[in-house]
């Protein structure tokens, strides 16, 4: 048997733009060029999963060939040395650099002077270690005190004469106007990192010739400059102003449009059967179209060489649709409800279930937003499934002078434009793959929020009880649905830990809050909190919580001898308040 083919899409960044970048890439492009404008740092600000890796490469693409132009790429998040990450940077940058010259002669002259500057940085990196104790048993008295002598600021050990030395080995290269270093990821890393590597380019690599490019979520960066300089009590007041001074060109990449996410998906989905040249030809054809402002952007195809077959088409108008705004306008959050669809499609080939990919996508995205309302079509016979599923259209979109039907019982009044969308389900048989779906719920419970719920829950799960309480908040004001997903997300995590005390007393606050929440809550923490990650001051949380199906689990738990003695006893206690109150 050979194992049935899966669809799935990476998540690398692309040199080719499927995604209309070029609007901000060619004046980027132009700002570099400009080569009276140095040093220039330029920042592209996206949240995570905006395509701001993509931006780099395609600046990389737009250079390749220009020997005018050197294009170093790096990634901090990624360094081996994260107690020198300035030294790391630098030292990237010098190797990046020589290994793009081609004359000889001027090879050799850059190698002496980098050979110079690494020296300066391996005497910074000794002062580092023995402060950190790494070599205080392995180097002699005097060297220690050779290391931390003061240097002369223009001798070959200081860092206070690199900026002017690393001028000059610029100078080396007289063909070369601009050098552009593309840092990517700088919002991965740890606070003290970040501040590092925007000293590095501002005191000792910004001179003529230098052009940065950081990629990066601007809050994300702000924040770690901030806690990084807390220290100094000064984090909150000079994190954006700090920024501020080191990037002149702030570029912000626009959120996609519907149209913008149905190409994409459009674009993604065909180059599953195009090869390279085909799909380069309707990724133009796209931008051409978007650039005249005429829309849809998959349309008019019949000049190109190669188009994608109609119900690719159809299925990324489906998608764009029916994804949640958040989703849609995030290239990485499409790529991964592609990818859950492509898991999905191949399970259900695996288990001989057939069903058509508009169905499939329409059901996971039932799943995805309305996960109580799949709990309610599954949870029905299915003698009864075609019934509910005919009412349930019938109120979403109601045929000519029919009377309006009313909403089934357990359905989300939110889902009527997913009711109403096409394919019909009525007249399709779902029971199989109903029950595969069923099956899987479980195992990718935690990949149906999204990652600003995911945030919110682990701001639940933190220290901070401000920070909690607006949590809490923020989530009352989503749709039930997706608060039910998040409150499994949120009281699974106590697996994760032998002490589920942080993960009751969240869903404790949150269940004050919606109350509607308070028998899913209950019946939640009996499945994964029970036993010995149930400690005392969980069934405090439980007591003081005023809500009856918690407090219900403290009666529970009070006559359950398998509980540790401390927790019994602790429950037993609550009780007797209880009976007093």
């Amino acid at each position: 048997m050979t194992s049935p083919r899966i669809r799935l899409w990476d998540d690398n960044p692309s040199s080719l733009d499927f995604l209309g970048f070029d609007a901000v890439v060619d004046p980027i492009v132009s700002a570099v060029r400009e080569h009276h404008i140095h040093p220039l740092t330029l920042s592209v600000q996206s949240p995570w999963g905006g395509g701001k890796s993509t931006i780099l490469k395609l600046i990389e693409a737009a250079f390749k060939g220009d020997r005018t132009c050197f294009v170093v790429s790096t990634n901090p998040w990624a360094y081996d040395d994260q107690d020198d990450v300035k030294g790391a940077l630098i030292s990237e940058i010098l190797h990046g650099i020589q290994s793009q010259i081609t004359d000889e002669g001027v090879k050799e002259s850059v190698a002496n002077k980098a050979k110079e500057l690494l020296g300066r940085i391996s005497w910074s990196r000794a002062a580092v270690a023995i402060a950190k104790g790494a070599l205080t048993f392995q180097v002699d008295p005097q060297e220690i005190a050779d290391i931390f002598r003061p240097k002369d600021p223009a001798g070959p050990d200081s860092m206070a004469g690199f900026n002017g030395a690393y001028k000059e080995l610029l100078a080396l290269i007289p063909d070369v106007q601009r050098v552009v270093v593309l840092v990517d990821d700088l919002d991965r890393c740890l606070p003290d990192a970040v501040t590092a590597t925007l000293e590095a380019i501002k005191l000792f690599l910004s001179t003529e010739k230098m052009v940065f490019v950081l990629a990066a979520d601007q809050d994300m960066v702000r924040d770690a400059i901030s806690v990084s300089l807390d220290g100094a009590r000064r984090g909150d007041v000079f994190a954006k102003r700090y920024l501020e001074k080191i990037v002149q060109l702030p570029i912000t990449l626009p959120r996609l449009s519907a149209a913008d996410a149905e190409a994409y998906i459009g674009l993604l989905i065909a180059g599953r059967s195009m090869d390279a040249g085909q799909l380069r030809a309707l990724a133009d054809h796209v931008r051409t179209r978007r650039n005249a402002n005429q829309a849809p952007l998959l349309h008019d195809l019949g000049a190109l060489p190669a188009t994608p077959n109609p119900e690719d088409l159809s299925l990324a108008t489906q998608l764009a649709e029916g994804l949640s705004a958040d989703r849609r306008s995030n290239p990485r959050q499409i790529k991964r409800f592609l990818n859950a669809f492509g898991v999905r499609e191949s399970i259900a080939r695996a288990r001989g279930v057939t069903v058509a990919p508009a169905v499939m996508i329409k059901m996971l995205l039932l799943e995805e937003l309305y996960r109580s309302s799949f709990n309610t079509l599954a949870g029905v016979s299915a003698q009864a499934r075609k019934d509910l599923l005919m009412r349930w259209e019938s109120w979403a979109n109601p045929a000519g002078d029919e009377e309006a039907a009313a909403l089934p019982e357990g359905i989300d009044e939110a889902t009527r434009e997913w009711a109403a969308s096409s394919p019909a389900l009525r007249e399709e048989d779902l029971d199989p793959y109903i029950s595969l779906a069923a099956s899987l719920i479980n195992v990718s419970m935690g990949a149906q929020v999204s990652d600003d719920v995911l945030d919110l829950i682990n701001a639940l799960l933190g220290e901070s009880e401000a920070a909690r309480n607006v949590a809490s908040d923020t989530l009352c004001e989503r749709g039930q649905d997706e608060q039910l997903a998040a409150l499994d997300v949120l009281i699974t995590a106590s697996k994760r830990t032998e002490d589920a005390e942080a993960v009751v007393r969240a869903a404790v606050l949150w269940v004050g809050k919606n109350n509607a929440l308070d028998d899913a809550a209950a019946t939640a923490i009996a499945a994964h909190c029970w036993g010995t990650r149930l400690t005392p001051g969980a069934i405090v949380e439980l007591a003081s919580s005023g809500r009856p199906a918690l407090i219900a689990l403290v009666r529970r738990a009070a006559a359950d001898a398998t509980l540790h003695p401390s927790t019994l006893q602790t429950a037993r206690d609550e009780v007797e308040d209880l009976r007093g109150n």
